[in-house]
């Protein structure tokens, strides 16, 4: 039996976390919906229960994804400097936000997305798959 919704997930996100995990790296996730929600989501896969693979959950109940305060609490919560963590996003909104605190920034630039403009592209390292990061444990 299959409780909640299924979800999709892009092809690469599942190895490169993988990937990330067993070189040594934690891996959170930081949404706008909330943590039920998000281990919904990430419990009813297509790719299966992807729970095991995060460390933690944060919503915005650690504070709004465009304020860098948010980040600054999501560091302080599991314990490292800011510059520690590699922040992944496609709102530009938020990668500032994530920036301004210290935060290592990737905006993700999937079909469907909100267009970044030639300086938001310019200014921040864009991806288009999580397989074009190689992280290590000092980001």
């Amino acid at each position: 039996m299959v409780f909640g919704p299924v979800t999709w997930v892009y092809p690469d996100v599942v190895p490169a976390i993988r990937c990330w995990r067993r070189g040594g790296l934690k891996v959170f996730i930081y949404s706008s919906g909330s943590v039920e929600a998000q281990k919904l989501l990430f419990g009813y896969s297509v790719e299966g229960h992807l729970l095991d693979l995060f460390d933690g959950h944060f919503d915005t109940n650690i504070g709004a994804k465009v304020e860098s305060k948010s980040y600054e609490n999501i560091a302080e919560r599991i314990g490292c400097q800011p510059e520690e963590i590699m922040f992944l996003t496609d709102l530009a909104r938020e990668a500032k936000a994530a920036e301004d605190a210290g935060v290592n920034v990737a905006v993700v630039v999937r079909p469907g997305n909100t267009e970044l403009t030639g300086e938001e592209r310019s200014r921040y390292r864009v991806i288009t798959s999580f397989n074009q990061l190689k992280l290590s444990g000092n980001v």
